[in-house]
């Protein structure tokens, strides 16, 4: 393992893990002293982190084809788990928070949500890189990829877990984007999905009970409405989000270690970014989302890498997708840019489930940047090799040391340097 962390090629990605767990680590133990807690969360958080990257240890035993085959088992055994919510009895899935969306194991919790989310990553990204699905029209591409997303969406909407439910909905329109060849049918489905944003608020604003009717929960209405109107819920549905947002302002430029004035529910999770605001101020905040767009950059360089339209390039991509949508959630609803919806930032809010979720597309991608190196190194080898087999000046036909073959008319030829080249990214 301690070769695997210091190989240059996979500590220029694990560096950004390293620097996650230990702001997450240190994020989550300020959260419990500013809430007055003794730090169980923190020690908690700290064997997940140790769970996660073993799991991402073990990822690089498995060839990248092996991964891409295990993508539809994968994303069938998330469904299972999602499936499985609405079977077991409720003291194995108890209902918390209004959302019946967790497996309790008692010695740990598991939400299967997470694993439906990198699942459908995975189940897609095999997809489009078929040529039989990219020879489809636009319409066949998207009801294709609606039928995929649909269903955990659907499992997970009806588990009234809105946040990780609103992930489907982005995942599709990022592959609108990605897939279509025509700019008529973004136009279309774009036109729609604002369309249909603004009537939620509109009807929210004036019509409420509009939304009851077509499957909105009341505490998720109350949550829009205490958005668009805080004074007037600040006393339930908004106090909450008041004093984290009184917590951010108290942070200044430089930040503030003083304790919170009032218990914050959940400042460890949804409202984590709270902390970074608060203790570190303005110039620690810009700082952390600065560490954050490096990481994203460094993804994107190792799509450039990737041979354009393979599984590893749409899976990093999809992978990007998830990281940002949850990133920036959390910060957005933790500044009440949007409303509260309950995401955790990626690698930092506490959560065996969502670490773990996340440890495996990065222990993925570790391997997919791993495996572009050493075939660099391999076609840069042969490359060479034929260089120097170009340049050799024969006396004779026959050279006993290059390997030959007998055929049947016991001539001897000799065999291209070109045919050893074993290179999957071109493949």
């Amino acid at each position: 393992m301690l070769n695997f962390i210091k190989n240059k090629t996979n500590l220029s990605i694990l560096i950004f893990y390293f620097i996650f767990s230990f702001s997450s680590l240190l994020f989550i133990l300020l959260a419990e002293y500013n809430n007055n807690k003794t730090p169980t969360l923190f020690l908690k958080q700290f064997i997940f982190y140790l769970i996660g990257f073993g799991i991402i240890y073990l990822l690089q035993k498995i060839p990248i084809n092996y991964i891409e085959k295990f993508s539809i088992a994968f994303y069938l055994f998330a469904l299972v788990l999602l499936v499985g919510i609405f079977l077991v009895p409720p003291t194995l899935a108890p209902i918390v928070n209004g959302a019946r969306s967790w497996y309790n194991f008692r010695l740990f919790t598991l939400q299967p949500s997470e694993f439906g989310k990198i699942a459908t990553v995975a189940m897609v990204s095999m997809l489009i890189k078929e040529k039989s699905f990219k020879d489809n029209t636009d319409t066949i591409k998207l009801l294709k990829l609606a039928l995929i997303i649909s269903i955990p969406f659907i499992l997970v909407a009806k588990e009234n877990d809105l946040g990780n439910g609103l992930f489907f909905i982005f995942l599709f329109l990022g592959l609108v984007f990605l897939v279509c060849n025509k700019g008529k049918t973004l136009f279309r489905i774009y036109s729609v999905v604002i369309a249909g944003l603004a009537i939620i608020i509109l009807a929210a604003l004036y019509f409420p009970r509009l939304l009851s009717l077509v499957g909105l929960k009341s505490y998720q209405l109350n949550r829009i409405l205490s958005w668009l109107n805080p004074e007037a819920y600040k006393l339930d549905y908004s106090y909450q989000i008041t004093q984290v947002l009184n917590e951010v302002k108290l942070g200044g430029l430089t930040g503030t270690f003083v304790k919170n004035k009032n218990y914050i529910d959940e400042q460890f999770n949804d409202f984590i970014f709270s902390i970074v605001a608060k203790n570190f101020g303005f110039v620690g905040a810009t700082i952390f989302l600065f560490i954050f767009f490096i990481f994203i950059l460094r993804l994107f360089n190792i799509v450039k890498k990737c041979e354009q339209g393979n599984y590893s390039y749409y899976f990093i991509l999809l992978s990007i997708c998830s990281f940002c949508f949850s990133f920036f959630i959390n910060i957005f609803s933790t500044l009440s840019i949007i409303p509260v919806i309950g995401i955790s930032m990626p690698f930092i809010s506490y959560g065996g489930s969502s670490l773990i979720a996340n440890s495996i597309l990065f222990g993925i991608i570790v391997k997919i940047h791993a495996t572009i190196q050493e075939e660099y190194m391999e076609d840069e080898y042969y490359d060479n090799y034929e260089e120097e087999y170009d340049e050799i000046k024969y006396e004779d036909d026959y050279d006993p040391l290059e390997p030959v073959y007998e055929n049947n008319n016991n001539r001897y030829y000799e065999e291209e340097p070109q045919q050893f080249r074993r290179s999957k990214r071109k493949r």
